[in-house]
């Protein structure tokens, strides 16, 4: 994992992909990049914190007031249903909209608490970890998973939402490399590694490979 974390930081440079060092706007941040790009969630981010500067008022507002400022980035119901959640669960659990005091507890107990959080999987809390906490964990997105079974790390059946897929993964990689290779990971799984009709021909690690190329589809087999 060494090679490959070194090989993508070459290609993409570890960009910074708008993720914050709060933990409680991280969670939120998370929420908002499901199921779209990044550029989208980053600007959904910027209105989000305009129209509501505090999570007080985020809250405290109606949630057609929330839906119409996430309108752009798409499922603004779902989304708006799920930030609300998360933030009275977080008032529920602790008596604050906040939640710093994360950083007091060791990194297993503080995703037990993330993971327990209305719109956080693994995924999510490991993005808080990393990125808000400075732990060294491995967070295991969509563009990991897909490539990983490219790469041929991980078997055609793994299941994506299992732990054990996630720890497994993580485990392979060393604490020096989670954040680089997971922020590249993620670059690479949405300019090159597609879903679909992936540019094989721009992979930076394409020679180490061994998932076919299908010419005639343009789909990995």
């Amino acid at each position: 994992m060494k090679r490959l974390a070194y090989a993508l930081e070459r290609a993409y440079g570890t960009p910074d992909l708008g993720n914050l060092q709060d933990p409680l706007d991280e969670a939120v941040y998370i929420i908002l990049t499901y199921q779209t790009d990044l550029d989208r969630a980053r600007t959904v981010w910027q209105l989000l914190k305009s129209r509501f500067p505090d999570w007080d008022g985020a809250l405290a507002s109606p949630q057609e007031a929330l839906e119409q400022v996430l309108q752009p980035s798409g499922f603004q119901r779902a989304r708006a249903k799920l930030i609300r959640n998360l933030l009275a669960a977080v008032r529920r659990r602790w008596g604050q909209l906040s939640l710093k005091f994360l950083q007091l507890m060791t990194s297993e107990a503080a995703e037990t608490e993330l993971r327990g959080l209305p719109g956080l999987d693994i995924k999510g809390a490991r993005c808080v970890l990393l990125y808000a906490l400075n732990r060294s964990v491995f967070p295991v997105d969509s563009n990991t998973f897909r490539f990983m079974h490219r790469y041929g790390v991980i078997a055609p059946g793994a299941v994506y939402r299992r732990m054990a897929t996630h720890n497994g993964l993580q485990s392979l990689v060393s604490p020096a490399h989670r954040h680089r290779l997971h922020v590249n990971l993620v670059v690479h799984g949405q300019r090159t590694c597609l879903p679909r009709n992936p540019k094989c021909s721009d992979c930076p690690v394409r020679r180490e490979c061994p998932t076919p190329h299908s010419e005639s589809d343009g789909m990995r087999r």
